[in-house]
């Protein structure tokens, strides 16, 4: 998947206008964007270019409730519609629903609860059509529903307190049937991508500074996908992790975080080989001046094996899981009160690991540049430019892609 995601050339921290209501306030949001796309299914070579045209009007409900306001709910939607100009059949149609409440019990009880509906698409050439873009006649489109629960004892000022969270996913794929060549049957061909996860854990904070936390983590997730073609190829498992790090805060000019721990998987097939290894987070922001920000982030974690990465021909081997690698550097800086910009390159490593070891292994490598100018307070301008590349031990799975954007956010109120 590419590095640097082109879903929106806007910031996401806005301090936008409601529009009060019955209680409530209400913030329309519309965007759009012009891009142009060097290569629109992340081909290995002649890959098909287009202008893409994308419309995204959002609203936000929110409320605060209770004494003092300890209480308040939040509803998003976002509708985006995008049109390819010279690849009609890449245009698409997606929409987002969520919501959000926070509710305070007291000063060292509070609960969140949050869920919501995806229905959207995957760009061909990115997850399960990875190198296979070209021949598939539109985008995969899924749906999602999700929630989760979090309850965290101790007040926030204290010197130790608990989170502990509870998280549901529901994946699903709109089937897409296709006839095989050896039976003439007609054979669901997004099946075996249907999965749902179930998590639980918790993170334990301690204080050991003015502005810093010890931090304790577990997590236990079960990855149970709803259907295998054969006993040989099932995918389910349970993932359990522990991490210990720190968080901190305005500490010499920082802020930020890292954990590292072990992670472990177990999958439901008898004989599979457990994955086992080291996991990390970390990602710290440095402000030499108050208009100027550096971030530095780096991760490693086991991912969901998708796409072409499932089955190599050349080889016997069967990849169950990728172990992503990533490292990323930003910076943001506002040159006026109404001009900033943002920078950021990142590099990534895929690789595809199975019951022989390493079935095969993608460097990914990622740039953006992005200018922003706030005409007023509801109306803004932004142009940027993505840059992606793929690297692979596989060469047709190669690619590089240039995408260009212009983009208008318009505050409704």
């Amino acid at each position: 998947m590419p590095l640097v995601s082109n879903a929106s050339s806007f910031e996401d921290s806005w301090d936008d206008k409601s529009i009060p209501a019955g209680g409530f306030l209400i913030t329309p949001i519309i965007e759009l964007q012009q891009r142009y796309d060097s290569n629109i299914a992340s081909e290995n070579q002649d890959g098909v270019s287009s202008w893409i045209t994308i419309f995204q009007p959002s609203v936000k409900l929110t409320r605060e409730f209770g004494e003092f306001g300890k209480h308040n709910f939040e509803i998003d939607y976002i509708f985006a519609h995008g049109a390819y100009h010279a690849s009609p059949d890449d245009s698409y149609n997606d929409h987002e629903l969520s919501g959000k409440l926070n509710y305070e019990m007291n000063h060292r009880n509070r609960l969140m609860f949050q869920g919501g509906y995806i229905d959207a698409h995957e760009e061909r050439g990115s997850r399960f059509s990875i190198g296979t873009g070209e021949v598939l006649t539109e985008p995969d489109t899924f749906e999602q529903v999700f929630g989760g629960m979090q309850y965290t004892f101790g007040a926030p000022t204290a010197d130790a307190r608990l989170e502990l969270e509870l998280g549901y996913l529901d994946n699903d794929y709109r089937s897409v049937y296709l006839e095989d060549p050896d039976t003439g049957e007609m054979v669901d061909t997004t099946a075996t991508r249907d999965r749902k996860n179930s998590e639980i854990g918790g993170t334990f904070y301690y204080k050991i500074g003015g502005a810093t936390d010890l931090t304790i983590e577990a997590w236990s997730t079960d990855i149970s996908y709803d259907y295998t073609a054969t006993p040989s190829e099932e995918l389910s498992s349970v993932e359990q992790s522990v991490l210990v790090g720190a968080k901190w805060e305005a500490t010499a000019l920082t802020t930020g975080f890292a954990k590292v721990g072990y992670v472990r998987k177990d999958f439901d097939l008898e004989g599979r080989k457990t994955f086992d290894g080291v996991q990390w987070e970390v990602s710290a922001s440095w402000e030499p001046k108050t208009y100027s920000i550096f971030t530095i982030s780096s991760s490693r974690e086991p991912h969901e094996t998708n796409g072409e990465g499932y089955f190599d021909p050349e080889t016997t081997g069967l990849a169950h899981l990728i172990r992503n690698t990533q490292h990323e550097i930003e910076w943001r800086h506002e040159w006026q009160d109404r001009v900033s910009t943002k920078l950021v390159y990142a590099i990534s490593e895929d690789t595809y690991t199975g019951d022989e070891g390493k079935i095969r292994e993608d460097n990914n490598t990622g740039a953006t540049a992005s200018v922003y100018y706030d005409m007023n307070y509801w109306l803004s301008f932004s142009l940027s430019y993505v840059y992606n590349d793929r690297e692979s031990t596989r060469d047709h799975l190669e690619y590089d892609r240039n995408l260009a954007t212009l983009g208008v956010r318009m505050a409704m109120f």
